[in-house]
């Protein structure tokens, strides 16, 4: 007999089995790229802060102890440098993240946090090495494959089921006769005979590519590993974290026909 997997939406995240969270696009920096002198940029951490306080009250509340946190790429924002910023609020993050996982006896010492290597992250190795943090280009365990979507990695799809990415920051604009109005969302669907997850981005600097742009736009190669066509056939789902409840929305397809 196979055994179950559990997977729940939660916010702008992913929970598996009740004992790994995984996050993405996180973003960290992106403010201050954008406005360097504004006060504004002094929000994204306290926002970012406040998003896992939440989440981490409700797996408290729900007595689940998270044992393993995976990062599916582009932790923070910048290319070319590591901004003072982002030094200093990446491992206050990841400080923050350590904290809350639980291991005791024999699982003391097994990774706790998995950073997988994303587009934005051509120098994050010095922070990852200072928090001694390996950053992975994917991570396996079961019949899961983590990864962050712009680079397939044929030993990914060796042995799983099923695929975790990100990369795409996923949202849709939905509408009515009165308003229109634009939510993050996860995709789900099939791929090479893989069940395959998308996160939108943690980030609500960042807060994501509208799939109505899916059949207009022309992507270059390293968009995103699953072509447009493919993710037309994906369920939309949106997570209400006032309700706390997730909501199907159907395929893609039905909701960017017009």
């Amino acid at each position: 007999m196979k055994p179950q997997i559990n997977i729940k939406f939660l916010e702008d995240s992913l929970l598996i089995n009740k004992e790994i969270l995984v996050l993405s696009d996180v973003h960290i920096g992106y403010e201050e790229y954008l406005y360097r002198e504004s006060l504004f940029q002094r929000m994204q951490l306290k926002e970012i802060i406040k998003k896992l306080t939440r989440i981490f009250d409700y797996l408290d509340k729900e007595k689940i102890f998270i044992k393993k946190i995976i990062i599916l790429g582009d932790l923070k924002h910048e290319f070319g440098e590591i901004s003072d910023a982002e030094w200093r609020e990446t491992l206050y993050v990841l400080d923050f993240l350590s904290s809350k996982i639980k291991l005791t006896g024999r699982n003391k010492n097994k990774e706790k946090i998995i950073l997988i290597k994303g587009n934005h992250d051509t120098i994050l190795g010095p922070i990852a090495r200072k928090k001694d943090i390996q950053l992975k280009d994917y991570y396996k365990i079961k019949k899961f494959c983590f990864l962050h979507g712009n680079k397939l990695y044929k030993d990914c799809l060796k042995n799983s089921n099923i695929l975790v990415l990100g990369h795409l920051h996923p949202s849709i604009t939905l509408s009515d006769e009165y308003k229109r109005e634009k939510y993050k969302c996860f995709l789900k669907g099939k791929w090479k005979n893989k069940q395959v997850y998308i996160l939108p981005s943690f980030s609500d600097i960042s807060f994501g590519y509208d799939l109505r742009l899916l059949n207009e736009e022309k992507h270059s190669d390293g968009f995103l590993i699953i072509p447009s066509k493919t993710l037309n056939n994906f369920k939309v789902i949106i997570y209400n974290n006032k309700e706390n409840q997730e909501y199907d929305f159907g395929k893609l397809k039905g909701l960017i026909k017009n």
